[in-house]
Parts: structure tokens; sequence; C-alpha cells
């Protein structure tokens, strides 16, 4: 019998929620080609332009009309499998199908402080740090660097943010491009880390997001420009868009799919003109915005229906997805932000979305981060995992022998079936979820979940030391960057 703890599960796959028909999916399909074929898309990028009008699209000043046929030929070019992976292999992501990863995301430039517990502005050691939080812990399967540090000149955050990450954590590491330089600095190194451009280029352990196109319907010049670069670079690229509906898409869900699931097949056509074959996960992200304001909503029961129905329609397509889930209104680890990341987690892993970010660590609407918040998620997604591992039916998990083992009246606590499957068939979440009696978890403090989360947080800063970069190649980086590259001030600088 084997009492064996398992390991932690991504990649398991998912599907089993889908909250568009058959119909309904081609439906949307059916929608997105005639918007682009009829209304078609805004695009002032000269190189894009160039590439849209030599390929067959139907190019009036800025206006790019893109035939169903062009269509279709990029979805045969596109890869149906992404390897996104980390410095250790074992941390290594396989997205396709409908195989689940769950992780962090964003861009936020505040931070909770994880001692002082006021608002701050996020530094470069935030990004150093938060990635060792993440490093050691099993359900948060990558890291999106999910700050902005604001504490650096721009022309030194690519370079540093990178490498504070890949310095602190051994997950693969994304984060936004924002110049041409900061690109080629960020691939170079990321070279030398791996050994080769071609060793890179297997195992990609960082990867790009664009956000490219201003919804609806319009390519964001300065960030198509990156896009191509990266696409040329042969790195995984990601495709976001975030329309709001009824601000930046239609209010209606069906329209808001339909017009986003547009802009997402036009930005996929580019990649593939540009360099057939490039890594790229399609990155729809809806969202709704709030009627009375106008401003946006990540907590809405309405992101997660969509972001799972969104899921749909990447499988149909048989790409990859970037997609969002686990955003909150809430400005504190509370009540309001375990529901809100909760319900749309659940809905996005369960629809089987490749890349969910924004999971762990976000807070208010994605402008500010929380250290415990990692640790609280950190268990909620090993819940919304178990869920997607579902139910395993078979003559074992029937448990027929143990039943008539055991009998009539008698209990299962000590039979060999309990003692083989317990660990296997249960989750047993960290210190964050409290299952004592109220009497042992008084004598212990009567602490509640944030309090707890923030203890570990404070504990895996204070011991946790991941894979070090090899010392050779380290020191490589820093003499060969010295001239934009700031260190983070962490244990590994």
């Amino acid at each position: 019998m084997s009492n064996k703890i398992p390991q932690p599960q991504k990649g398991l796959s998912g599907g089993q929620y889908k909250p568009l028909t058959d119909t309904q999916v081609l439906q949307i399909h059916q929608a997105s080609l005639t918007i682009l074929n009829r209304t078609g898309v805004k695009v002032e990028e000269p190189q894009a332009l160039e590439l849209f009008e030599s390929s067959g699209a139907n190019v009036d000043g800025n206006r790019v009309r893109i035939p169903s046929a062009l269509i279709e030929e990029t979805l045969d070019k596109a890869l149906s499998r992404v390897v996104l992976a980390g410095r250790d292999p074992k941390n290594d992501l396989i997205l396709e199908g409908s195989r689940v990863h769950i992780g962090t995301g964003g861009a936020a430039l505040q931070v909770i402080d994880l001692e002082t517990e006021k608002i701050r502005q996020a530094t470069l050691k935030d990004a150093a740090d938060m990635a060792r939080i993440v490093d050691a812990l099993d359900n948060i399967h990558f890291y999106l660097l999910p700050i902005y540090p604001t504490d650096i000149p721009e022309e030194s955050v690519e370079i540093s943010k990178y490498y504070a990450a890949l310095a602190n954590t051994t997950k693969h590491v994304q984060a936004g491009a924002y110049t041409i330089q900061g690109i080629r600095d960020v691939i170079e190194m990321s070279e030398r880390i791996m050994g080769s451009a071609a060793a890179l280029r297997e195992r990609p352990i960082v990867s790009f997001i664009t956000s490219w196109m201003v919804s609806p319907l319009m390519f964001a010049t300065d960030v198509t420009t990156l896009m191509i670069e990266v696409c040329r670079q042969g790195m995984p690229v990601v495709l976001s868009s975030a329309p709001m509906a009824g601000s930046t898409s239609p209010v209606t869900l069906a329209g808001t799919l339909a017009q986003l699931n547009a802009e997402q097949l036009a930005g996929l056509t580019l990649t593939q003109m540009v360099n057939p074959g490039t890594p790229v996960l399609i990155g729809p992200i809806p969202a709704t915005a709030d009627m009375r304001t106008g401003s946006y909503l990540g907590g809405s029961v309405e992101l997660g229906l969509c972001n799972a129905a969104i899921t749909q329609m990447a499988h149909f397509y048989k790409v990859p997805i970037y997609n969002s889930a686990g955003m909150t209104e809430s400005k504190l680890p509370d009540i309001q932000a375990g529901i809100e990341k909760t319900q749309s987690i659940i809905q996005v892993a369960l629809a089987g979305g490749n890349f969910i970010h924004h999971a762990a660590g976000m807070l208010e609407d994605m402008s500010t981060i929380a250290y415990e918040q990692f640790v609280i998620d950190n268990d909620m997604l090993g819940m919304a995992m178990r869920a997607v591992r579902g139910i395993e039916v078979n003559d074992e998990t029937l448990a027929l022998d143990a039943i008539d083992r055991v009998g009539p009246g008698n209990h299962y606590l000590m039979d060999e079936h309990t003692m083989k499957y317990l660990r296997t068939e249960h989750l047993f979440p960290s210190k964050v979820i409290n299952r004592q009696g109220r009497d042992e978890w008084e004598n212990d403090g009567s602490k509640d979940a944030r309090t707890r989360a923030q203890e570990i947080a404070r504990d895996i800063l204070e011991k946790h030391q991941p894979m070090p970069i090899n010392a050779d190649v380290d020191d490589w980086i820093q003499k060969h960057f010295a001239s934009t590259l700031i260190l983070s001030g962490g244990p590994t600088s």
C-alpha cells in the first residue's frame, strides 16, 4: 500500500463545462468571419498593412477586410501545441487541447505591503520576491510578472524584471513587451541561460505578451511592431485583447464574443504571415463594464462565463488559449475576494483554459497585488484543479471488495483500500484552509486565513531558496547588460 502524497497536478484535461452549445460555437465563428470580411479591422502599422495586402486581404487605406479563406489558411498553419518551459523541466507547460494551467498575471503598479498592510508603489524587489513566493507554491504553475516596477528607469524595466524573475523561480516566466531592444535583450539573456539559441526555441523559458488590439477592431501600431519582432524571433507570443461588454464591445455577451473572436483571428492571421508556425497563444479576455460608471469589472460572474465560452472557441480552432480568471473588485484579501475569484476560476478551469492568468495574487481589478493573496489563492487553485481532475471510476475505485470486506454497520477508517487511496483521492490544502476544531483553533491564536497566509508568505521569503542560475552564466549576464540591468536586492542578486 502506498501512502505517498501525490505531486501537484497541472495539465489536467478540462472541458467538462461548456456554456455554449456546438451550434452556438458555429454561430459565433460565422459571425466573426462576417465581421472580418464586412467591417474589417483598422491597421496603421506599415509592415502589417503590407503583409495583409500581399496575402490577399482587401486593404482600403487603413481598413483591412480579411476574407474567410485567409482565416482558414491561418488556422491550418497555427500550432495546436505550444510548450512553455521552466528552467527546471518539471515545470514545463504543454499547452494543447483542454489541458489546464493556472498562474499569476497583471502589471499592477501598487502592492499591499506584507508587514505594514499599507498600499505602496510596486518595486523591482517585489518582482523578485513574488517570484520566490510563486516558486514555493505548488498550485501556481507559471510566473507572469504581476507588477510593473516603478522604481527603475523605463529603459531598464524589461531586462531587469525578467532577470529578477528568472533568478528567483524555475517556473515559466512571461511578461509584457515594451521595446524592440528590450525583447532582444531578454531573448539574448535567455539564450545564454539555456545554452544556445536553438535550445531556447526548443524549450522557451520566457514568452511575451503583446496587447496589440485596441478594442473595438483596431491594431495598436507600436505594439503590433513589437508583436512582429517576437514572431520573427520565433518566440512564443500572446495576443492579448480585453474588450468590455457595453463599452468597447457590444453589451450582449454573444456580441462581445463575436467581436473578440474576430479580433483574435485577425491577430493570429498576422502572426502566421510574419512567420508561419510561430508559437502563438490567442489571448481573448472578455470582460464587462459597470454600466453605472463605465469602469472595468474583473469580479463579475459574466467574466467567468465569457472566458469559459471563449475557451470553447479556442478548442474549436485547436489553438492554445491564454485567458483570465481569478480577478476581483475587492481591495483586500477578504470574503468578497474569495467569492469573486473562486467563481471565475472554477468556470474557466472546468472549461479547459490552457493558460489562465490573473488567477493568483490579484486584487482591485488588476491594480493591486498582495503577497498573502498568492498563498490563499494557491489553496483555491488546488481545489479548482481537483475539480478539473474529476472522479475516476474503475474496478478499484468502485471499491466492491472493500464494501464486501467491511460489511454492514462497520467503518472504513483502517481498511487497506482507505490506506491506499486516501492521499490521492482527497485534496489536503495547506495551512491557510483551517480544518481544526474550534478549541484547537483558539489555542493556536484564533487566526483567520489572511493572518495564516501572511505568516506562510513571510516564512517562504525567509527560507525558500530557488534553484540559482549557473554562476558563470549569471556573471556573464550581469556584465553583458551592466548598462541597463538593475539588480533587485534580493538573495540571488
